[in-house]
């Protein structure tokens, strides 16, 4: 244990530029202040002047927001306005979203999993300390690798073993107020583990993992300062820890599945499914689905609405096998016929016949969707046998849009087709089904290749119809 640590800010850092040796630097504004590094030195050095030597700069100007920038633009203006506090930019926000992994919350403030796994504000982007209005610091894309090489270089030069933190400052939930922590480090571990040590009244330590660099970064962040303190390297001297060269910043971030606050936005992630799926019409990755995720997506299906909760709905899964082979050869033979008769050109009916073919025959997954006439009520009145025909295919097509969805909420593209319709006896008998099943729909699914276009929607004002 420590029982006395000295902060040492480091003067004369010029202002970095890129291409600048952060490492000579450092050795430069010693030698000025006529300082010298120790064996077991920690150098705490800031984010900000890493970035900038590397050229992690962007330039707002030159950034294109994407639709969803404009969307979570259009969420948070009003409430940055509400708080009285500065709005971001569509560009600033897309080079957030270009910067991480994943957008945890959008509100006055956009919270973010990082390209790197750190949860913090903003992707850690920065618009202080760097010149120009328009100009933002990134994050290191690796800031242990930089750590290493600073290490590395001011031992040749020293020949002494320090450790490197990179820091950078973020906020923390439920308080206020930003504290400095490690994003990057070198020759000092992450965490101290104290489990199986002694408390004061000799019972051993159980859970207690010390985040040592996180405590070392803020205290060092005392005097580095936020503004224009201009003291973006400290020196931490006296705080005893074993040297490590295997030390990674990644010891300290948590599993996804250990973190009990990360909370999903469910409606969020809701919305991002129905608007985001597409009826895939290209090829596939040539990637297998197992039949065990297929039946967990027609699991969900089975959740969905239907009339007097009937749930008619009948999924037949196709594999890539003979049977599928024959079956599509023998709809192909009569959608040729069918196009015959519409007389359409002996081009266009190859066209169509054979991308159709290619399609049902290749997709990695096929499943057929059948309404089951069995289960559904029966009149003696024609006109509501019809209507009650209509309502179970109103069900199977609810089935057919969760099974759509439960697949895009797996990251598999697909598409709904409804050719079985036009062939439903050669469906039935090529397949063996009962009597009361009526074929009702394809549907292809697999990895995408490419990525389909946005089809153009209608506006609000079109489908709402005000009596």
């Amino acid at each position: 244990m420590s029982e006395k640590i000295e902060l040492i800010g480091i003067k004369n850092i010029p202002l970095i530029k890129k291409g600048d040796n952060i490492a000579e630097t450092i050795m430069q504004s010693l030698k000025t202040g006529n300082l010298t590094l120790k064996e077991g030195d920690i150098i705490v050095i800031a984010q900000s002047i890493v970035s900038k030597s590397r050229g992690y700069i962007k330039n707002l100007k030159e950034i294109s927001p994407s639709r969803e920038a404009y969307q979570i633009y259009e969420n948070m203006v009003s409430k940055a306005h509400k708080l009285n506090i500065p709005e971001k930019s569509p560009e600033l926000i897309q080079a957030i979203i270009e910067e991480s992994k994943e957008i945890i919350k959008s509100e006055h403030v956009i919270i973010v999993e990082t390209n790197h796994g750190f949860i913090c504000a903003n992707a850690g982007i920065d618009k202080s300390n760097v010149n120009g209005n328009d100009n933002v610091t990134l994050l290191p894309k690796d800031s242990d690798k930089e750590a290493e090489k600073i290490r590395v270089l001011l031992k040749k030069m020293t020949e002494k073993n320090i450790a490197i933190i990179i820091s950078d400052s973020f906020g923390r939930p439920f308080r206020r107020g930003a504290v400095g922590v490690a994003i990057g480090i070198s020759g000092i571990e992450a965490l101290l583990d104290k489990r199986g040590s002694k408390d004061l009244y000799g019972k051993t330590l159980q859970s207690t993992i010390i985040g040592q660099i996180d405590n070392l970064t803020s205290a060092a962040q005392l005097i580095m300062g936020e503004a224009d303190e201009g003291l973006p390297v400290v020196i931490i001297r006296g705080y005893k820890y074993i040297f490590s060269e295997a030390a990674s910043i990644k010891e300290i971030i948590r599993e996804k599945s250990d973190d009990l606050f990360r909370v999903p936005n469910e409606e969020k992630i809701m919305t991002k499914h129905l608007k985001s799926r597409r009826s895939y019409k290209f090829e596939f990755e040539i990637e297998k689905i197992t039949n065990k995720e297929i039946e967990e997506c027609i699991d969900i299906a089975r959740y969905a609405p239907s009339a007097h909760n009937g749930q008619y709905w009948r999924y037949i899964i196709l594999e890539q096998d003979s049977i599928r082979d024959d079956l599509i050869e023998k709809m192909n033979k009569k959608l040729k016929a069918d196009l015959k008769k519409d007389g359409k050109s002996d081009l266009f009916i190859s066209q169509k016949t054979s991308s159709r073919r290619e399609k049902f025959l290749k997709a990695p997954i096929l499943v057929l969707l059948c309404l089951d006439t069995e289960e559904l009520e029966e009149y003696n009145d024609p006109e509501r046998d019809e209507l009650e025909y209509l309502m179970g295919v109103q069900s199977i097509s609810s089935s057919a849009t969760y099974f759509l969805l439960a697949l895009e909420a797996k990251g598999y593209a697909s598409c709904w087709y409804c050719a079985p319709l036009f062939a439903k006896e050669i469906v039935k008998e090529v397949l063996n089904l009962p009597q009361s099943y009526i074929p009702m729909a394809f549907f292809t699914a697999g990895r995408a290749k490419k990525a389909p276009t946005v089809p153009k929607r209608k506006n609000l004002r079109e489908i709402i119809f005000k009596i």
